[in-house]
């Protein structure tokens, strides 16, 4: 069994990866998140087709290690995916030493109240020694998801700790795939069902 959740970049897209199956969608731009009246659009065709939508939050491309301004614009533009009727958010923050950024998740967590959180992939660059603590933490603060991008073969033994630490602390972890061909690999090696699909 696996699911599949289109990851699109612009409206175009959007209308185009939606088939009988699709029952959420994801919307970025290039890997930061995507304008208000794209947001705004978005959430219409998407709940005019019964689906949810979640928005990719993330003020530029890069490291996930963010200054107090970027953390400011991601804070406003998470109330502002809220206010146009987003169904859920991706975003995450880690400090220069590789560990979560724990004040700056709680007040982008308080922004993101009522909508369902992902965690995005700085769950790849978190420290080893930090990675079962944190994915803890994670879920006693209203994460749900943890997305990571590991589906490299060099990176087999890491997404299989990650998938059971994430089983142990009651997250869901989608893997980020490029095709379908990774997404059947990876669902038959590791038993993984939830996929973010690049369109």
């Amino acid at each position: 069994m696996k699911f599949i959740e289109p990851l699109v970049n612009n409206y175009n897209q959007l209308t185009q990866a939606i088939n009988d199956q699709t029952t959420r969608i994801t919307i970025a731009n290039n890997g930061t998140t995507p304008s208000k009246g794209t947001i705004a659009e978005a959430v219409l065709y998407a709940h005019e087709h019964d689906l949810s939508l979640t928005v990719l939050i993330r003020p530029r491309t890069g490291e996930a290690i963010y200054s107090d301004p970027e953390l400011k614009i991601m804070e406003a533009d998470i109330l502002e995916a809220q206010q146009l009727g987003a169904d859920g958010v991706i975003f995450d923050a880690i400090s220069a030493d590789h560990k979560l950024d724990i004040e700056a998740m709680n007040n982008l967590i308080a922004a993101a109240g009522g909508m369902s959180i992902t965690f995005g992939t700085a769950i790849d660059e978190l420290a080893d020694s930090e990675q079962t603590g944190s994915l803890q933490w994670l879920a006693d603060n209203g994460v749900e998801k943890v997305l990571t991008r590991l589906t490299d073969k060099a990176n087999t033994a890491q997404l299989s700790k990650l998938n059971n630490g994430a089983q142990a602390a009651g997250l869901q972890l989608t893997v980020l795939s490029e095709n379908n061909a990774q997404t059947n690999q990876l669902n038959e090696q590791f038993d993984l069902n939830y996929f973010l699909q690049e369109k």
